[in-house]
């Protein structure tokens, strides 16, 4: 009789579990990772040094620790664990014709890198991230800034590289747009470039659309540098101002659509730049025109107008410091006749690399 209770109240037991499972699933309990969905701050006063010596090619990278690089405590048993909200820094390098790569990992607190695999000559990019459990931060510079400048470096101090700060930016717009239509394509173009212009009071020839696709209208476009003494915003301050006026009105552009996002697509990048040279191979300083096929008057009117100025002054321009001694003087002028008449061999293929 014993046998047969315990056996029915197994059964019992059995059946008020089934109709558990079956009438409202399954249950089990079981410890969920908490997703970190907030990024750690940036790092800041990013630089690169050259500091190469007698004991070979290197560059020194250091940084202003994240703001959030700084150790709490969370609780775990009995005790407490410290944990710090960045977890480290990721230091990628950019070479010339060379993506980003990552070079190196560092932990918490680590505000320096000293970079050894390079070569003479070379010219690189630097950038690091910090990083916690789920996010990557990435350096919060305007591409072609000073802070932007202090992060490239060339070793050894070699010429013929230089970097360039592209201001670019992508506006997804609610509007209607049939893209195989090229006229209706050619007027929605032209009306961007207008009203963006006039929004940030620069030259309409300053706004260049790069693309138009769907998606809603999603617009690609660069902001380029203002003319020589023309006075406008430059292209970094005329993309910041856009991007106040599409925060504060997303209606700012009411006749195009409403701008649902506007995206900062703005690059930095290593440029190998051409060097003027005679028929002996011997490097030009004195062709500032790029026009002709030598060094001619119009090189020594340009230079003239610079002559005189210093570091500091509003219009100088260190192309025209040919010495590198902080003022344009006579032994500049001594340095460009040097150069006057002669033929630039490769005048072409330099105006062929600037566009012109």
């Amino acid at each position: 009789m014993k046998r047969t209770s315990l056996l029915l109240s197994a059964f019992v037991l059995i059946a008020l579990w089934v109709g558990a499972v079956c009438g409202e699933g399954l249950v089990i309990s079981d410890e969920v990772a908490a997703i970190d969905n907030i990024p750690p701050a940036p790092v800041t006063e990013l630089q690169a040094l050259d500091a190469s010596g007698e004991g070979g090619e290197s560059i020194v990278v250091t940084w202003m620790l994240s703001i959030d690089d700084a150790v709490s405590a969370t609780s775990s048993g009995n005790g407490l664990v410290p944990r710090g909200g960045v977890y480290g820094y990721r230091v990628y390098r950019e070479a010339e014709s060379e993506t980003a790569s990552l070079i190196a990992t560092l932990s918490p607190g680590v505000s320096e890198y000293v970079d050894t695999q390079i070569e003479s000559g070379g010219a690189y990019l630097y950038e690091v991230r910090s990083f916690d459990l789920d996010n990557e931060t990435e350096l919060k510079v305007i591409p072609g800034s000073v802070e932007d400048l202090a992060r490239f470096v060339v070793v050894g101090g070699g010429a013929g590289v230089d970097i360039v700060a592209t201001i670019k930016g992508q506006m997804r717009l609610d509007a209607e747009l049939d893209l195989e239509d090229q006229g209706a394509v050619e007027a929605f173009t032209t009306r961007f470039v207008t009203d963006v212009a006039a929004a940030l009071s620069i030259s309409s020839d300053r706004v260049k659309v790069t693309g138009i696709s769907a998606g809603s209208v999603v617009v690609e476009f660069e902001i380029v540098a203002p003319a020589e003494g023309v006075t406008e915003p430059t292209a970094a301050d005329a993309l910041v101002q856009l991007q106040s006026l599409v925060a504060e009105d997303p209606q700012v552009f009411a006749d195009l659509g409403e701008v649902l996002e506007l995206a900062d697509e703005s690059t930095t990048e290593i440029v190998r730049v051409t060097q003027p040279l005679d028929v002996d191979g011997a490097p030009i300083l004195g062709w500032f025109t790029r026009e002709g096929e030598s060094v001619d008057f119009d090189d020594f009117f340009l230079f003239a107008d610079h002559f005189g100025q210093s570091e500091g002054d509003a219009e100088y321009d260190s192309i025209f410091d040919i010495v590198a001694t902080g003022t344009i003087d006579f032994d500049d002028f001594f340095r460009f006749a040097d150069d006057f008449g002669k033929v630039v061999v490769n005048a072409a293929d330099i105006r062929a690399q600037l566009g012109l």
